[in-house]
């Protein structure tokens, strides 16, 4: 039963009212007196309500316990331990706020009024009297550590609370027996009063500290003491405190914004076997243990996740960024939210909740393959594979660039556990095709030029991204690739983007730390896959590279536009990251493989926007190729036309006053001069409103979220009327 609920009065759930609290105070202290009785047989099945009769009961202060240096009241070795201690309530409509605190070897469950609200490491309802915990716990307190905090919501404690007595009770429990050495009781029950009045006792001196408020989400996971491996995952649940963009959240607020089960695993390659701060994959859970997909924080609906844990990225939001820059381009990337993060009550810092890569039509948008599409349209997509550390699936026939090994490629959709032997070798077949067409001086394999086996956008993209970051990793780890069915398009496409926290200026290896010079190129571990050697030296390649770019930087990448995203960011974290930095005190170290080391948080921030700004004036004064479309904004003829909104978002009206009825037609061109949508109008005399839905054009063409540059033409029964330059809005 270790995934039952922390919190069992989750149904009755309401929005939290922690910012009504004008002060805490504790009702029930760990030290006071308690009535209690040792666990050798079971109790009177009302002992935990206010009219139970426990004059026969012993009583002592608590801590009660072994008498091993942390406890008020010796008592002989027992399985089991049955306490209680009864409080006067005044005035419950003033109290809107309630917390439990534990710290307790080995498991317990509480009760408010004969009602649980409280258990860890112990299954039974209610667990027998000679019940093991569940995993043995050493209390923390004595040793500088944080008691438990278990959070009910104002409905809840409305309902329990009475005016007059009430009663704590709590049962704890051994995890050897009376075998075990010892056994440590503390709780204490707090409450959040709305008003100045003073009805209870002053909180534990270490009370306020845990009670921070942070813009950010809180994420609570606990696995009730259980080590989180690397594998296999272990069972936990999760809870999301958060009021909403703007408002502050409360470490002792309510998990309203989630609750639920969840199994957690250890992630990562490098940094999880060198940096004590780790990340994290999760996957939501139904109650059976089953994967259940959820919403939270504005994510669309999934069930797998990361906690990406920055440690050596000091600015904390190198990733942040990367997806951020993904998404200004118009290329799905992870979504990701700042949050802080508890683990067991152990605070853990900053981290950055994201999207796992993966087929959905949420994430990576393509074709579910299935296991019977093993022939025609059905087997051409779709697929994600990736070019990574773990052991591969698939080798290239070529070697990487700059070194004698062969690259290695790791399915992901389908997984390897479940793709087919026909699909297997359609996407490898697909893979050697394209990477022959692109080794080849002709560019042709098949009867195909590689541009007719890869999305060259997706490429372009990529490229730009992976080379503006300096991304050490780029190219050749964390690569993913994708490809749709035939009838989707079905080109080879690059992305999404993944693992850029030794981006941006954070490695002092393969020259990424300086403005100057191409990642691409870089004589770096492994090697980069030959592709992009390749690609930059193909004149459409490099001259789409070179329109993307100038597009990009008139807007989505503007010096000011990406420092005002990193300012915002920064403003976000000023106090968070004070406290990261408390648990993790690494500012002014230097850990692997930072280039610089500032000294305070601030610092941090100037030098990545440093680091922003002479990469882009570099690039600005080195990108190859030219754009050109041999198009410009003209009017040719005397007809009067508009064309509007301009930047436009997802529909563009052209309007035209016609002296006679006429056939038009509206074509519309890329920044490299292809004409990518075309359609006739048959009008009538006078002014007319012709209508393009944007959304229906290819997103290779016009990016769908990005500011994409195009230029619309309109012709008139076949005469030139003029040409119109149209930005494309960032949604």
């Amino acid at each position: 039963m270790k995934n039952f609920s922390l919190f069992l009065l989750s149904l009755l759930l309401v929005s939290s009212v922690f910012g009504q609290i004008d002060h805490w105070e504790t009702a029930v202290h760990a030290g006071g007196i308690w009535k209690y009785r040792l666990g050798t047989s079971e109790p009177s099945a009302n002992w935990n309500t206010v009219a139970f009769n426990d004059a026969a009961w012993l009583s002592g202060r608590g801590s009660i316990g072994y008498g091993d240096g942390d406890d008020n009241t010796t008592i002989s070795r027992t399985p089991s331990l049955y306490m209680r201690q009864k409080f006067t309530v005044t005035n419950k409509t003033k109290i809107v706020g309630m917390v439990l605190h534990a710290d307790f070897d080995d498991g317990f469950v509480a009760y408010l009024n004969g009602v649980e609200i409280a258990r860890s490491n112990l299954a039974g309802s209610p667990p027998a009297y000679n019940a093991n915990a569940t995993t043995a716990r050493e209390a923390v307190m004595y040793q500088g550590g944080d008691a438990l905090s278990f959070v009910l919501n104002d409905k809840a404690l409305q309902q329990l609370l009475v005016d007059g007595e009430n009663v704590l009770a709590v049962q704890t429990h051994n995890f050897g027996g009376t075998s075990s050495s010892d056994m440590t009781t503390l709780y204490w029950l707090s409450f959040g009063i709305s008003d100045a009045s003073q009805d209870y006792s002053p909180t534990p001196l270490w009370f306020t500290s845990l009670n921070f408020e942070t813009p950010l989400p809180i994420v609570k996971i606990n696995t009730w003491g259980e080590y989180i491996p690397d594998e296999p995952a272990v069972v936990g649940e999760m809870g999301i405190i958060w009021n909403g963009d703007g408002n502050l959240n409360y470490r002792l607020g309510y998990p309203h914004e989630f609750l639920g089960n969840i199994d957690i695993e250890r992630r990562g390659q490098t940094s999880l076997s060198i940096f004590p701060k780790n990340g994290f994959a999760i996957e939501t859970k139904d109650a059976n243990g089953q994967d259940l997909d959820v919403k939270f924080l504005n994510f669309p609906e999934e069930e797998d996740w990361v906690l990406h844990g920055p440690y050596s990225d000091k600015s904390l939001i190198r990733n942040v960024l990367a997806m951020e820059l993904g998404k200004r381009m118009g290329q799905y990337s992870s979504r990701t939210r700042l949050v802080e993060l508890f683990i067991n009550e152990e605070y853990e810092g900053v981290y950055v909740l994201m999207e796992k890569i993966k087929r959905d039509k949420n994430r990576v948008d393509i074709a579910n393959l299935k296991p019977e599409d093993i022939a025609g349209d059905e087997l051409t997509g779709g697929y994600v594979f990736k070019i990574d550390k773990d052991a591969p699936d698939w080798y290239s026939r070529y070697n990487t660039a700059n070194s004698g090994r062969k690259l290695e490629f790791q399915y992901v959709s389908p997984k390897r556990t479940v793709i087919q032997p026909a699909q297997e070798l359609y996407i490898q077949a697909y893979v050697d095709s394209f990477e022959r067409a692109l080794r080849l001086s002709s560019g042709m394999f098949g009867g195909k030029h590689y541009d007719q086996y890869m999305d060259v956008a997706s490429f372009a993209d990529h490229f730009i991204l992976t080379e503006l970051t300096k991304n050490v990793d780029g190219y050749r780890l964390s690569t993913y690739l994708y490809k749709d069915k035939d009838s989707n398009g079905g080109l080879l496409k690059a992305g999404p983007i993944w693992d850029y926290n030794l981006a941006f200026g954070n490695a002092d290896y393969c020259n990424a730390e300086t403005d100057w010079g191409w990642i691409y190129d870089a004589h770096c571990g492994n090697g980069n896959p030959f592709w992009w050697q390749r690609l930059f030296r193909e004149e459409l390649f490099i001259n789409t590279v070179r329109c993307r770019w100038e597009e990009l930087r008139a807007g989505a990448f503007s010096r000011d536009s990406l420092h005002a995203f990193i300012d915002d960011k920064a403003a976000l974290l000023a106090t968070p990251a004070t406290r990261n930095f408390q648990r993790w005190p690494i500012l002014g170290t230097r850990i692997w493989p930072n280039p610089v080391v500032p000294t305070t948080y601030q610092g941090e921030i100037n030098y990545l926007k440093s680091f922003i700004t002479d990469r882009l004036d570099w690039m600005d004064n080195n990108m190859l190729g030219v754009c050109t479309t041999g198009l410009k904004e003209e009017v040719t003829q005397h007809i009067q036309f508009e064309v509007y909104p301009n930047p436009a978002d997802n529909q563009l009206f052209i309007e035209v006053d016609l002296p006679q009825s006429s056939k038009v037609r509206l074509a519309i061109y890329d920044m490299l001069g292809r004409e990518i949508w075309t359609k006739t109008f048959h009008l009538p005399t006078g002014k007319q409103v012709m209508e393009v839905d944007l959304t229906s054009i290819s997103r290779d063409a016009i990016h769908h979220a990005s500011t994409g540059i195009f230029y619309v033409k309109i012709t008139q029964n076949g005469v030139l009327l003029g040409t119109k330059k149209v930005m494309r809005m960032l949604d």
